[in-house]
């Protein structure tokens, strides 16, 4: 089975560098040739899974001096923000060293998504050596590369901040008697990254006229879980953005507002940039 190289799209930053990391990792599409045969579900159906054009955010990010990764292959073949241990036991036939009994695995969305609602995705169950296919193929080569680029940043600037971008569908934003929510900001509850840092996306995202909320409903995944570590110079930020704001969610297409959320992201970019590494600094690197 033919598989992409590498398996993600790297923007590099244009201009001075800035201490901000861009993640994708759900904006992927492609599939290896002859997948499709093991699908039980369409590929349009399985979209609801992806989160769309968010590529387009992330180069705009390294218009302002981000480093940005973005998955090729579609979150139903591997879901890069999952561990590589988070499998549905019924997903896989045959033993393997450790599984994950998450939350997210009993939804069927691990590390390869096993259901969509209560459908099954694939027609028969996982060989351990397919599982560790894809891993190979997307998980590990996105996730060492996303850790070069971190450890790059810090070591210019001391710090680094990891902006992991997804999209939520608009019926989760939806309560009775407010308005939409727009952006989700997720820190793990205060763990994964400095309240200034926090204050300062939700005051860029307010300033733009967008309904922000913290950690509901969603507080951050694998990736911002992983890399979150102020402590250590290392800080990450989960931002989910309402999918009716920039892409028609029954046909995954752009819309007008994609533009208008890539220039908010290139000012969110470059607030972030002068907290992190004032001018001085960036000018001396």
């Amino acid at each position: 089975m033919a598989v992409v190289d590498p398996p993600y799209a790297e923007f590099a930053a244009s201009g001075p560098s800035v201490p901000v990391v861009i993640s994708s990792p759900h904006s992927g599409t492609l599939y290896p040739d002859g997948l499709a045969a093991l699908l039980r579900i369409g590929g349009e159906e399985l979209r609801a899974l992806d989160d769309g054009p968010l590529d387009r955010l992330a180069a705009a990010a390294a218009a302002t001096g981000a480093s940005a990764l973005c998955a090729r292959y579609a979150r139903a073949y591997v879901d890069l923000n999952r561990a590589p241990d988070e499998l549905d036991p019924e997903l896989v036939d045959g033993p393997l060293p450790a599984r994950v009994a998450s939350v997210r695995v009993k939804a069927g969305l691990g590390v390869i998504p096993s259901r969509l609602g209560n459908r099954p995705i694939w027609r028969r169950p996982l060989d351990p050596s397919e599982v560790a296919e894809r891993l190979e193929a997307g998980w590990y080569p996105y996730h060492a590369r996303l850790a070069e680029l971190l450890a790059e940043r810090r070591r210019l600037f001391g710090t680094v901040l990891l902006l992991d971008l997804h999209s939520m569908p608009t019926e989760v934003t939806l309560v009775r008697g407010r308005r939409p929510l727009d952006v989700a900001i997720g820190d793990c509850h205060g763990r994964a990254c400095e309240v200034e840092l926090v204050r300062a996306v939700e005051t860029t995202l307010a300033a733009a006229g967008l309904a922000c909320a913290r950690n509901t409903p969603y507080a951050g995944g694998y990736i911002t879980e992983r890399w979150g570590r102020p402590a250590e110079g290392l800080c990450a930020l989960q931002l989910e953005f309402r999918r009716s704001l920039f892409m028609d969610e029954a046909t995954g297409a752009p819309t007008a507002g994609l533009a208008a959320l890539a220039g908010l992201i290139e000012t969110l970019v470059a607030n972030l940039a002068a907290i992190l590494a004032p001018p001085v600094l960036r000018a001396a690197e």
